[in-house]
């Protein structure tokens, strides 16, 4: 079964890779251990977690549990909570952790990650068992469908096209249907009459 006991040790490996130790690392350490232990997944590639928030619970969650973006066992949802949704595939097993936040009392940051640590998990954080339905491109492994963008010309994975209504040969990518999270400086020059 994948866990972890030392969480002493699980701390320096996520303070090594995040970059400092902080409270988020402390609370990730300590949600992934328990959501290792709710799903009792064996192998990595029985595991999916899905994170709520990109700050420091996410990096401690990679590295105590091994899930990772690129390898599609990892899934971002931004929802800006302290929470992670931990499924073994294998069982259809999943269980959502969410912090119960922590009030430190003004103590410095070593006392009140300290005192965190001495928490019991009840004190800590909730749990409650959920069910996750994965759609036909959301599990690893290689593409389950590759199309080309009919405006653009990029492809686009594992069923994250929009259909034009016109048929499959011309499906649209998300960016070309919605719009992007970027502006190119040719759109940029362009609105603004002038060359950077």
């Amino acid at each position: 079964m994948l866990k972890f006991d030392d969480v002493q040790a699980m701390l320096k490996r996520c303070e090594a890779f995040h970059g400092h130790l902080c409270m988020g690392q402390v609370t990730g350490v300590r949600m992934a251990k328990k959501g290792l232990e709710l799903v009792a997944a064996e192998h990595i590639k029985d595991l999916i977690v899905m994170v709520e928030n990109d700050r420091c619970i996410t990096d401690a969650i990679i590295m105590a549990t091994g899930v990772r973006l690129g390898r599609r066992s990892l899934k971002f949802y931004d929802y800006g909570k302290m929470a992670a949704t931990f499924v073994n595939q294998k069982t259809e097993k999943a269980w959502r952790v969410a912090s119960r936040g922590t009030s430190d009392d003004g103590l410095p940051p070593d006392r009140a990650m300290a005192a965190a640590l001495a928490k019991a998990d009840e004190e800590l954080m909730t749990w409650q068992r959920v069910r996750v339905a994965f759609g036909p491109g959301d599990l690893p492994g290689p593409p389950e469908r590759i199309v080309r963008c009919s405006r653009c010309g990029e492809t686009v994975l594992d069923y994250r096209d929009v259909p034009t209504g016109q048929g499959q040969a011309d499906p649209l990518c998300r960016a070309c249907a919605f719009g992007t999270y970027y502006q190119t400086l040719s759109e940029m020059d362009a609105g603004s009459g002038s060359m950077a």
